[in-house]
């Protein structure tokens, strides 16, 4: 009875005009969601900008999102955590060195097509690593002082064992955290259970 009323009242092609005006606003109201960009009014629709992103670099970019999950997995059940003070203290450092380099950090990271928020993500995945990876990582005076005998040419007259220790030590570091973290990430890779559902 109600249904018979309503239809004599509000007729079902009348009913189709306000919803095809609503999806009508809609579709322009969120046109960017839909379309990336319009040639001479021909659309060029974003799925087609995926899709070629997609040939482009798709695999690098699910790799990668795949190795932040096992991190972010791995970090979790060790329990190892990153604190937003030690995030802001490895940006501050790459702040500074981008200005002892002449560069800003906010062009630099335009220029990658990144975020302060990507960095954040980016500097917390890598503390995470490093703590995890470089609980082992050591480096030994024999190591700094056979490291320094056998580049003794590349360091200026006059310098000595005692002027380049810390510099040294430093570089070896890096060497063996980078190392480290390699090996790290491939056994994580190697352990776990990756089904992949697209192929690039």
């Amino acid at each position: 009875m109600l249904k018979n009323i309503s239809s004599r009242i509000f007729p079902p092609k009348l009913l189709l005009i306000p919803a095809a005006v609503i999806l009508a606003i809609l579709l322009y109201h969120f046109k960017g969601v839909f379309v990336a960009a319009t040639v001479n009014g021909e659309p060029i629709s974003r799925y087609a900008v995926v899709s070629e992103l997609e040939k482009e670099g798709g695999q690098s970019v699910l790799d990668n999102l795949v190795t932040n999950d096992l991190i972010l997995q791995e970090a979790k059940k060790e329990k190892v955590t990153v604190t937003q003070s030690e995030i802001n203290d490895q940006i501050t450092q790459i702040t500074d060195n981008l200005k002892s380099q002449g560069e800003d950090l906010n062009t630099a990271l335009a220029a990658q097509g990144m975020t302060q928020k990507d960095l954040q993500d980016q500097v917390k995945l890598q503390l995470l690593v490093q703590k995890m990876a470089g609980k082992s990582v050591t480096v030994s005076d024999q190591e700094i002082s056979d490291y320094f005998n056998q580049n003794k040419s590349t360091y200026p007259k006059g310098a000595t064992l005692a002027s380049e220790q810390a510099d040294i030590k430093n570089t070896l570091q890096q060497q063996k955290l980078q190392q480290a973290e390699s090996t790290f990430i491939d056994g994580l890779k190697s352990k776990a259970k990756i089904n992949y559902f697209v192929g690039y």
